[in-house]
């Protein structure tokens, strides 16, 4: 079946009617597309919450940038000087060490890619990935450094695990049926680039970033269904399966 699925990037939606989406791209150029069918994922900006303290002094500084505030370098900085290094590892807030926000809770230092703007002046520029493989592994870290400090009656935050050094790997599924199915099989490494430690490759390491289409996604996909399902309901050896 032949979809007719086209790209248009480098563009952001500013508005949409019925039918019809309305984006700028890079050029400054206010274009509109036609659709009987679309999904957008709006950008992640966080909920806006505020907080205050018993005495009503206001603190969202100290938690919120949209989202939570942990140990990541919030330093405004030019993308030149981004760095890896300025990712949480331990998803702690720094001013109130009871509260964690691992997964999507947590507040990133910046974007993964370069920031643009159009010839207007609208930042168009994409997220930060929020997928389920590195929620699952940074609320894992998060719970076992919880469960060890309570256990040694102190602080302990052993388990640390940064976007910068982490792997992820998604499966989108992409057509139904046990010999017609299709999946998409992602993998890429690390998921925030290192451009320093594999400058020639565009800050990831090619052998474990990769992506394929196909019946063997399907199946999979399929299989990792029963498998978190199985996990879920905690049976036997339930902790073997991976996030």
């Amino acid at each position: 079946m032949n979809c007719d699925i086209k790209w248009i990037l480098g563009a952001g939606v500013d508005k949409i009617e019925d039918g019809v989406a309305h984006y700028e791209n890079l050029d400054g150029e206010y274009k509109t597309e036609s659709y009987d069918f679309a999904m957008l994922i709006p950008a992640f900006s966080g909920h806006g919450f505020k907080a205050f303290d018993k005495d009503n002094q206001d603190i969202t500084n100290k938690l919120f940038k949209g989202f939570m505030i942990v140990d990541a370098d919030y330093t405004s900085k030019p993308y030149e000087e981004w760095s890896v290094q300025d990712w949480p590892e331990t998803y702690q807030n720094p001013y109130y060490k009871n509260i964690f926000a691992p997964g999507i809770a947590f507040a990133p230092p910046h974007a993964i890619s370069k920031p643009r703007k159009s010839k207007n002046g609208t930042d168009i520029s994409p997220a930060p990935p929020r997928t389920g493989m590195p929620s699952g592994i940074t609320a894992k870290l998060v719970a076992d450094n919880i469960i060890d400090s309570i256990k040694n009656g102190k602080e302990s935050l052993d388990h640390k695990g940064s976007l910068g050094n982490m792997g992820a790997a998604c499966i989108a599924s992409a057509g139904y049926g046990i010999t017609q199915g299709s999946g998409v099989s992602i993998t890429t490494y690390p998921i925030v680039p290192d451009y320093h430690k594999y400058p020639k490759t565009q800050g990831r390491q090619l052998g474990k970033t990769f992506g394929e289409i196909g019946l063997a996604g399907h199946w999979l996909k399929l299989a990792l269904h029963y498998a978190f399902i199985y996990k879920a309901k905690m049976k036997p050896f339930w902790w073997l399966i991976p996030e």
